[in-house]
C-alpha cells in the first residue's frame, strides 16, 4: 500500500511534455527566493512614513493652547523623525542580506519615538488646556451700580473640559483720570446651575477658577463692582482657559 502523504511531506506532482513542471521544484524555488530576498530596504522607510503621518495629523488637528503642554510631543517626534530619516537613507543605500543589529535598533527607536509623539499629541487633545473667548454682555462702562455678564460659549466637540480658569482685568475707563483700580473689587456670581463656586469676590486684576460640574453648554457669570462712587471702570481683559484637573 502506498504511504499517504502527510502535511510535512512535500508532494512531487509532475507533468510531462514540453511545459512539464514539478510542484516540489516550485516549492523549493519559492523558498529560496524568499530566503534571498532583502527585506531591509522595504522596511527601513516605515518609520519615516509614520513620522511624516504623525506630523501631518498634528497639523490638521492641532488643538491649540500653551506651547509648553506639547513638550512631550516635540521631545519624542523630533528625534524620532531624525532617526527615521537615517533609517530610510540606510535602507535606500542598500543593506546586507541580513538585518543589521544597529539598523534594527535605529528602526525600533524611530518607531517607538514617533508613537510616543502621537500619544503626547492625543493626550493634549484629550486633557490639554484650551483657550476660549469670554464675551462681555452689557453696554457702557462699569460702575458700582451697573453689573455686566461674562459669558463662556458652549464647549466645542472634542474640547470639553471640567474646569474654567478666568483671567480678569478691570481697568479705568478713562486712562487720563485718577486711577481707581486699587480701590476696586469685583463680585462674580455664577448664573448657570451646577457651576461652583457660586460667588467669588476678587481684586480688579485676578485669576479665578470654576468647576463646571459637567456643564458643556453656555456658562454665564454676573460681574458687579465695588468701587468709589465716581469711579468708572471697564473690563479690559476676560480670557478663559478650559482645563482638566
Amino acid at each position: 500500500m502506498d504511504e499517504h502523504p502527510g502535511p510535512d511531506k512535500p508532494v512531487d506532482i509532475k507533468t510531462y511534455g514540453d511545459n512539464s513542471w514539478s510542484a516540489g521544484h516550485i516549492y523549493r524555488s519559492t523558498f529560496n527566493f524568499l530566503k534571498k530576498l532583502d527585506s531591509w530596504p522595504l522596511v527601513a522607510p516605515l518609520p519615516l512614513l509614520l513620522a511624516v503621518g504623525t506630523a501631518g495629523y498634528a497639523a490638521l488637528s492641532w488643538p491649540g493652547g500653551p506651547q509648553d503642554q506639547y513638550l512631550w510631543f516635540y521631545a519624542a517626534l523630533v528625534p524620532g523623525f531624525v532617526l527615521s530619516v537615517k533609517c530610510a537613507v540606510t535602507g535606500s543605500a542598500g543593506a546586507s542580506r541580513k538585518w543589521p543589529r544597529a539598523g534594527l535598533l535605529v528602526l525600533a527607536s524611530a518607531l517607538v519615538l514617533s508613537l510616543l509623539g502621537l500619544a503626547g499629541l492625543e493626550n493634549v487633545r484629550r486633557n490639554g488646556e484650551v483657550p476660549v473667548d469670554v464675551s462681555v454682555r452689557g453696554t457702557g462702562p462699569l460702575t458700582a451700580t451697573g453689573p455686566q455678564t461674562l459669558v463662556l460659549p458652549a464647549q466645542a466637540p472634542g474640547k470639553a473640559r471640567d474646569r474654567l480658569r478666568l483671567a480678569l482685568t478691570i481697568a479705568d475707563d478713562d486712562p487720563a483720570a485718577p486711577t481707581c483700580v486699587h480701590r476696586t473689587t469685583a463680585t462674580l456670581t455664577v448664573l448657570t446651575p451646577g457651576v461652583t463656586p457660586g460667588v467669588q469676590r476678587v481684586p480688579a486684576q485676578s485669576v479665578v477658577e470654576f468647576d463646571l460640574g459637567g456643564q458643556r453648554g453656555e456658562v454665564a457669570v454676573e460681574l458687579s463692582l465695588q468701587t468709589r462712587e465716581n469711579c468708572v471702570m471697564r473690563v479690559a481683559k476676560a480670557d478663559g482657559t478650559l482645563f482638566n484637573d
